[in-house]
């Protein structure tokens, strides 16, 4: 039984045997044959960083020196005393390798004991040597092609790969110098910014791995940098030349100091491979990529981690910053390329994500910026080729499929990109002109409507006699007012009736169906087609996300809790494609117990694009979807593109049930066809109808939730106004409240955002109010306003009461940068004053503000809501960080501190919100919110006023 003092002796030995592999041509370290093998050999399975038996590590000469858990092994001032040379004993207890394991030769303890004796020196090296066979080719290989860049001049590319380097001529295409780097495979190459140096990536994957510098004038090497445990995969220079960062396989980024050699810091926190490393242009910060599916961004003076990239969902092959330095390129397994804007240069900060695009059906393995840092290229494991607009981020052109896999790509110009190939040849390829003729990728033209004059007057008519089908359609004039019946299925088939009607290019028409008679079995679908008989195009919808339905799946009803995979990525108004329906999503998740919610944000939800509401199951797919002209060139992006037609089953905005409702819009003059059946294939004398085809009326409603008004001084009551939005008019509404008696306020203008359809005010009492009389109370106007359709008189309040005791009083007062809450405004409140606390804010900003109590006769919980506490908020700034039981004061607790936070896409405005409670509806005073232009500081999450 060997003892615990022999166990540690053994130790000793079984990490001798990997170093020299990885340490390659490292000869300062040693005067004789390297010794690393034979630790590779006979050691390092179990003594090496990961796993190191007995605390022992011989995998580098820093790790070999720190010795065992019992202590030292080698003793520098005493080589032949040290328990590094007893174990190399070939018998007794402490001999090393153990018993039963392969044991080393006697010329080999013998190279081993010397090694000790002479300062027992190691190079870096992997835990263990490769068994690979000696397999000769069958005929003539052309050297493997990994790496590529530009020179300074703009003429010469530098290709590297299997074991050399090469120039080549950018004009002629020919090779003009090449240098054999032996042992030494280049995966990486990067140009200095001012020296005459090439930064090289050498290795070989668990054998050695090295930075190097070169010599652009014919490749020699320079200097190398060593201090790799396996393969080095990427090696860049900082702006000034002085640090070179190398990383690879052994998940450890080392900046090395160019000058001498020394190992400046040591980055860890990455829990896979390196793949990519890039400097900003200042060389404050270093971003790397990684196997572990995130993007770091490191503070190269300190060594600091200043932020993980965390959005991608597998590994990233290629980072890349601008040259302005102020985003973030990545690309990897997930198929996407992705866009940070870069604001963690001094400080730990959040690098909002600007751009996930699906890119490429197969794994993106490398990306390239043009010299101007106007265009992006991106190649994929299929060999794919894609050009991207950096600015801003968008889908330019693809270039040929490569024959072979690409393995590097560097732009000579705007007009040329080279590439390497796993096959060992490279190409220039000339990138067209962008087509300055082609539309834009647009689902409709801007332009105004084209004005067609048709008679006040509707046609009625009665569905002909005759069978109507697609060949043979009846006639009609517009406006035309059409009764008809769907006749039972015979054996030719189920019945549909079409009528003809002439229209013109632009011209827009509303198509209403309603079911007709006492039983109203019909269960009708519009189509729109052409003269004969052909589907329309409505628009093209092109995915740019994929997902699915998580957690559970949808009925066809809910606009609430869309659970969907990778929805960090969503953003607030995009369209959601699942199974033929498209919704728009509305509002954020707000936390781990919770989804979408799409518009219109309650009730039943809407579709879009005349599509169906349909149930969805669990895991079923959906897509992020963008809509295009349906004449555009679409760029393929890898996702699939969805037409959607001119033809519509239940109405999209709810109003009808299973009646169906189309907006139509001519692409062209011509005549068409609109087709009315059974979605079922059903008919019979109780499947009659009632279709109208006119123009559109574009118009509102406004209804009044409430107009008895109670509230006591210093409180409000809220009042809340939903529009009806008409044949299509989405733009804004302003209400108003005006002419109330002295001491009373409103918080409006308010107004229903373009599209949405409520907006919130409060109607409160100040110092002075009193019981207004019931002439005061005649006064009051509530008006609803547009540039559009105009103004809407609703009428007045039916009451308005002061009371005496509130139960409560709420404040929102701003806090300062400080951290200090500021005393609120003191409020003399007059009609067209505004004395209200003031907050401000930014796109991509949360900012702080403090909620206070004044307590009177309610003492126990007070809430003010979930998703919805912030009451009028414009869309896309909520109330953040509400957790599972949203914004409220516990019995004991009198104020607390609340977050507000503005999507990065809001636009500058000024509004009023407010907080309302669960105690009787009280609401708090107004408070002013001033939404900001977007800064440079935009996306970091601060406290403004």
């Amino acid at each position: 039984m060997p003892t615990i003092a022999s166990m540690h002796q053994r130790s000793v030995f079984a990490g001798f045997t990997i170093l020299w592999l990885i340490g390659g041509p490292c000869s300062l370290l040693r005067a004789q044959a390297p010794v690393e093998p034979l630790l590779q050999k006979y050691c390092l399975g179990c003594h090496n960083d990961n796993e190191p038996e007995a605390g022992l590590s011989l995998q580098t000469f820093e790790s070999l020196k720190k010795g065992s858990d019992d202590g030292r092994v080698f003793d520098p001032q005493n080589p032949s005393a040290s328990l590094l040379l007893k174990v190399l004993a070939p018998t007794g207890d402490s001999a090393m390798p153990p018993e039963g394991e392969p044991q080393p030769t006697d010329a080999e303890r013998k190279r081993l004991r010397q090694w000790v004796l002479a300062g027992a020196k190691i190079a870096p090296m992997a835990a263990g040597r490769p068994q690979v066979p000696d397999i000769k080719p069958f005929g003539t290989t052309t050297p493997t092609l990994l790496a590529s860049t530009l020179l300074s001049d703009g003429k010469t590319v530098i290709v590297g790969g299997g074991r050399h380097v090469a120039a080549i001529d950018t004009d002629s295409g020919e090779q003009t110098w090449q240098t054999t780097l032996s042992g030494s495979r280049v995966t990486s190459l990067a140009v200095a910014e001012a020296k005459p140096w090439l930064a090289a990536a050498v290795g070989m994957p668990g054998v050695a791995g090295r930075g190097l510098l070169l010599s652009t004038a014919d490749g020699s090497v320079l200097a190398e940098f060593g201090g790799h445990t396996d393969a080095v995969y990427a090696a860049v220079l900082n702006s000034t030349d002085t640090v070179l960062a190398t990383a690879g396989y052994d998940r450890r980024i080392l900046l090395h100091d160019v000058a001498t050699g020394d190992v400046l810091r040591t980055l860890e926190g990455h829990n896979g491979s390196v793949f990519s490393l890039a400097f900003d242009p200042t060389g404050t910060v270093l971003c790397s990529a990684s196997a572990d599916g995130t993007v770091k961004v490191w503070h190269v003076a300190t060594g600091k981690r200043l932020d993980t990239l965390s959005q991608p969902q597998a590994e990233q092959y290629a980072v890349l910053v601008s040259r302005d330095g102020g985003r973030i390129f990545a690309a990897g397994a997930d198929n996407r390329i992705r866009v940070w804007k870069l604001i963690s240069t001094d400080a730990a900060r959040i690098n909002s994500l600007l751009i996930s695009q699906f890119a490429h059906e197969q794994p993106i393995t490398r990306l390239a910026l043009s010299p101007d840092g106007t265009l992006l290229a991106s190649v994929a494991e299929d060999r794919t080729l894609r050009l991207w607009n950096t600015s801003p981020f968008s889908a330019r052109q693809s270039l040929p499929t490569q024959s072979a896999a690409v393995t590097s790509l560097t732009f000579i110009d705007n007009t040329r990109l080279f590439l390497t190939c796993i096959d060992g040849h490279h190409q220039i390829l000339s990138i067209p002109a962008p087509d300055q003729t082609k539309p834009p990728e647009e689902t409709m033209p801007d332009a105004a409507p084209v004005a067609v004059t048709l008679p006040d007057q509707f046609h009625e008519i009665q569905e002909g006699d005759v069978e109507n089908h697609v060949k043979s359609p009846q006639a009609v004039a517009l406006p035309a007012k059409i009764s008809g019946v769907i006749a039972a299925p015979t054996q030719s088939g189920e019945d549909s009736d079409c009528f003809r009607f002439s229209a013109v290019a632009g011209q827009e028409l509303v198509l209403e169906l309603r079911a007709h008679g006492e039983k109203q079995d019909l269960d009708s679908r519009l189509e729109v087609l052409t003269a004969d008989g052909q589907p329309i195009v409505r628009t093209m919808l092109q995915a740019v996300r994929d997902s699915y339905f998580t957690f559970r799946g949808k009925d066809s009803d809910t606009s609430d809790d869309f659970r969907v995979f990778n929805w960090q990525e969503m953003e607030l108004n995009e369209y959601l494609y699942a199974d033929g329906e498209v919704v728009k999503l509305w509002l954020y998740p707000r936390g781990p117990d919770s989804g979408f919610k799409v518009y219109p944000g309650f009730g039943k939800r809407f579709t879009y694009f005349g599509t169906t509401p349909t149930a969805h199951a669990l895991q079923a797919p959906c897509f992020i979807v963008v809509p295009r002209r349906p004449e555009a060139k679409i760029t393929p992006n890898g996702l699939p593109t969805f037409p959607v037609y001119y033809e519509n089953d239940d109405d999209p905005r709810r109003e009808f049930g299973r009646d169906s409702r189309l907006f139509f819009t001519a692409p062209a003059d011509a005549d068409y066809i609109v087709r009315v059946r059974d979605a079922r294939g059903f008919g019979g004398p109780s499947y009659g109808y009632q279709l109208t085809v006119r123009p559109p009326q574009p118009d509102f409603e406004v209804t009044v939730s409430s107009r008895k008004i109670s509230a006591a001084v210093g409180t409000g009551q809220e009042v809340m106004f939903t529009a009806r939005r008409i044949d299509g008019y989405e733009g804004p509404i302003h209400v108003d409240i005006a002419e109330l008696p002295p001491g009373w306020g409103f918080s409006g203008p308010v107004e229903i955002q373009e599209g949405q359809l409520t907006a919130f005010g409060t109607i409160y009492a100040v110092e002075g109010a009193q019981q207004p009389a019931a002439d005061d109370l005649k006064k009051v106007r509530i008006t609803a306003s547009s540039a559009g359709p105009g103004d809407k008189d609703l009428g007045t309040l039916e009451e308005l009461k002061l009371t005496q005791d509130p139960g409560l009083r709420v404040t929102i007062a701003a806090i300062s940068e400080t951290g200090s809450s500021e005393a609120e405004a003191v409020v003399q409140q007059t009609v067209g004053a505004e004395p209200w606390p003031v907050l401000s804010i930014r796109p991509g900003q949360t900012i702080r503000a403090m909620l206070r109590l004044e307590r009177h006769q309610h003492k126990g919980i007070v809430s003010f809501g979930k998703e919805d506490s912030g009451r009028n908020l414009p869309h896309g700034v909520f109330v953040d960080n509400i957790g599972l039981n949203g914004l409220l004061l516990l019995s004991d607790q009198s104020e607390r501190e609340f977050f507000i936070t503005a999507a990065k896409w809001v636009s500058p405005s000024t509004s009023t919100f407010f907080l309302k409670s669960n105690v009787n509806g009280i609401t708090s005073l107004p408070v002013t919110l001033r939404i900001l232009p977007e800064s440079e500081d935009s996306n970091r999450q601060v406290t403004v006023r």
